[in-house]
């Protein structure tokens, strides 16, 4: 791995090819869409994609040199940032030290073709609308985004990045977009991302890693470039929300947060890029950042339930054969658990396994589970799992989980279950174009009371 690693760059008729030593891999849009984008601002988009992309193959492959056929990337810097703080929250779950895997990265020889930044010259010759390009994951954080565009009149366009390294996920996610565009009468594309495979730990027979996914929340962001030109949309709608902000420490003592780019901070360094590829035309944006993940729920199951009966959370699908849930991890276990909070069928969604019992402990923050992700490692986290237990069990919900909830938290004083209410229930500040806030927040605030 101490020779250097080519990525030769090819513009294709319908996307972005990378030609490497391990293989051609593509970036596929609709043709039309691809074939709209101007091609000053395509050459602008490839130097960066093809980087961005493929900025964390190294750290998987143990490469120390990669050589590209493009210009230096104008967003260099950015997606340095973006790597050199998501590294902690990456290995909390794998052997590796955040020093080490820091060290690495930073020594890893980026080399290009040209010096020369190619600099963004988009020049459109008309007005962008009050559309918005949705990319969608079939997660709850995204399916509410969609409802509430649909609710402010936004024009969503979705977007579904098929990335080819899950095919039982995708094939799963596929099918609910199909369902989705018939019974909404709703436009969803597609992207292939084959140049995602280059950053499977599969691919090189390594031994399983999430350092090859540092890039891909931004990258979204690049990806949809093209829609946003084709639809003329003013906004990306990404699915960042309020339990982004829950800050914990690594392992190794280091402060970071369960996705570091989808802080409120990196939205709006990553709205900041976007704008600056649109002549300051188009931004990212989130609906649902004034919101908890409790809340989320909520909304989607309660007052969105048409879009909520389609959610697919789980993110180890491939690796079971359940459909749509594996119903054996911390995120089922939670969401589950948000859902029974509300009174929710959970078999309604496709979660077909009792997650109360005592097999499932291990899954919840709460019960200083050894099998908990990233998502459960804030104090915050922690406390809306204390408050989804009590109104489960407030419902009548029954389990042993549940049982060892009353034995261990009841009672708990009202003021205390009041407080819980308020922070997780509550209405973030967010920052937003005024004319969306003025209709979002009134509209958020009337759902969360009800």
């Amino acid at each position: 791995m101490n020779k250097p690693f080519f990525i030769n760059s090819k513009l294709a008729r319908n996307g972005l090819t990378l030609k490497t030593p391990k293989g051609a891999y593509s970036l596929i849009y609709p043709a039309g869409v691809w074939g709209a984008y101007p091609k000053n601002i395509k050459s602008v988009l490839i130097d960066n994609l093809a980087f961005l992309l493929t900025i964390n193959l190294p750290l998987v492959c143990g490469l120390k040199e990669v050589s590209y056929s493009t210009s230096m990337p104008f967003f260099l810097p950015f997606f340095f940032e973006i790597i050199t703080e998501s590294i902690p929250s990456a290995i909390e779950d794998y052997p590796y030290s955040t020093q080490s895997i820091l060290k690495q990265f930073l020594n890893i020889d980026f080399c290009f073709k040209e010096e020369a930044v190619k600099i963004p010259t988009y020049r459109p010759n008309f007005n962008f609308r009050e559309k918005a390009i949705v990319p969608l994951s079939f997660g709850k954080d995204s399916l509410l985004t969609l409802a509430l565009a649909f609710e402010l009149g936004l024009e969503p366009i979705g977007v579904y990045i098929n990335d080819t390294v899950s095919p039982g996920e995708n094939k799963i996610k596929l099918k609910a977009a199909r369902e989705i565009s018939k019974e909404f009468g709703f436009k969803i594309h597609v992207v292939t991302n084959h140049i995602e495979k280059l950053n499977d730990f599969e691919l090189w027979g390594k031994n399983e890693t999430c350092l090859g996914y540092m890039h891909m929340l931004t990258g979204f962001s690049f990806i949809l470039l093209p829609f946003v030109h084709f639809y003329k949309a003013k906004y990306i709608l990404v699915g960042n929300q309020q339990d982004m902000n829950f800050a914990f420490e690594n392992k190794d003592g280091y402060k970071t947060y369960p996705s570091p780019d989808q802080r409120s901070k990196w939205m709006k360094l990553q709205s900041a890029a976007i704008s600056s590829m649109t002549a300051g035309q188009a931004q990212v944006l989130s609906l649902i950042e004034p919101l908890t993940n409790i809340a989320i729920i909520k909304l989607l199951h309660t007052h969105y339930s048409k879009l909520g009966k389609y959610e697919i959370s789980c993110d180890s699908l491939d690796a079971s054969r359940q459909s749509r849930w594996c119903c054996n991890c911390s995120k089922c276990a939670r969401l589950a658990l948000f859902m029974k909070a509300f009174g929710i069928d959970t078999k309604r969604v496709g979660l077909k396994k009792d997650l109360f019992n005592k097999k499932h402990k291990k899954f919840y923050s709460l019960f200083n589970g050894a099998e908990v992700d990233m998502y459960e490692k804030s104090i915050q986290a922690k406390m809306q799992q204390l408050l989804a237990f009590y109104l489960a069990y407030e419902r009548g919900e029954k389990g042993t989980l549940i049982d060892r909830f009353k034995r261990d938290f009841l009672p708990l004083p009202q003021s205390k279950i009041k407080l819980l209410k308020k922070e997780f229930f509550h209405f973030y500040k967010t920052e937003l174009p005024d004319n969306i806030k003025k209709k979002l927040t009134p509209l958020l605030k009337k759902l969360l009371c009800s």
